[in-house]
């Protein structure tokens, strides 16, 4: 659960209950707040929370927000000619925005929740390879990044089953640095770290590869952190 928007939405009703007598109102005051337009049937804050995050996230990351891909070293273009070199049979890139990578990494298939450039437009939960498809490399730059630990944890679970025995997994991770555009400001940044890395990656039977910092020569933060786990 996005818990900036469900702390939002309870301080909201605790200020003035009798927005959960008057669908219209509610619905009104959250498209004011959010900045969104949905239509609201349900006064269940759980179930409201779930739908402002969903549209919050789908109008940024396919209105707003753009690539930086070749700014980073290590989780950057050059993972193109690293994975070409593994001659792979197939990829998945999860979370695949603008599908930069198709037509440059070979056999690879992108998919995204919210980016009509996917090849497949769905959720990282939803995914169902063709004919039980696993990869020989999965991509995830900043795709499993939203949402609360066991949110994490189930995507994390899902890409490691998707991949082959022996397959690599490839991540840029952010460690809750927030995005600078307004639209941004209600999304949940998870926050990774290094401890969080290796024992995920313990726990889902993997080997972590490759872990370090990938820090763009103009960031101002702390970057990102990229890392390559190999599927035991």
């Amino acid at each position: 659960m996005n818990t900036k928007i469900f702390n939002k939405l309870n301080q909201m009703v605790k200020d003035s209950p009798q927005l959960l007598l008057d669908v219209n109102t509610l619905q009104q005051a959250i498209n004011g707040e959010f900045c969104i337009d949905i239509s609201v049937q349900d006064t269940n804050i759980t179930t409201l929370v779930h739908a402002v995050n969903e549209e919050v996230m789908t109008q940024y990351f396919s209105k707003v927000w753009q690539p930086e891909t070749k700014k980073y070293k290590y989780s950057g273009l050059s993972i193109i000619d690293e994975v070409n070199a593994l001659s792979p049979d197939n990829v998945l890139d999860v979370g695949c925005g603008y599908n930069e990578f198709k037509g440059k990494i070979q056999n690879l298939v992108g998919i995204d929740p919210y980016n009509n450039k996917a090849d497949h437009m769905v959720h990282t939960l939803d995914y169902c390879p063709p004919a039980n498809t696993l990869y020989d490399v999965t991509i995830c730059l900043g795709s499993i990044n939203f949402g609360s630990t066991d949110k994490i944890i189930r995507e994390l679970n899902k890409v490691v089953k998707l991949t082959k025995k022996g397959g690599l997994l490839i991540f840029r991770a952010n460690p809750g640095i927030q995005h600078g555009a307004f639209e941004s400001q209600w999304i949940d940044f998870f926050e990774w770290d290094t401890t969080f890395i290796m024992n995920v990656a313990q726990a889902l039977n993997c080997t972590v590869k490759q872990l370090r910092r990938d820090i763009p020569k103009t960031a101002v933060n702390g970057g990102r952190l990229y890392f390559v786990l190999e599927k035991n």
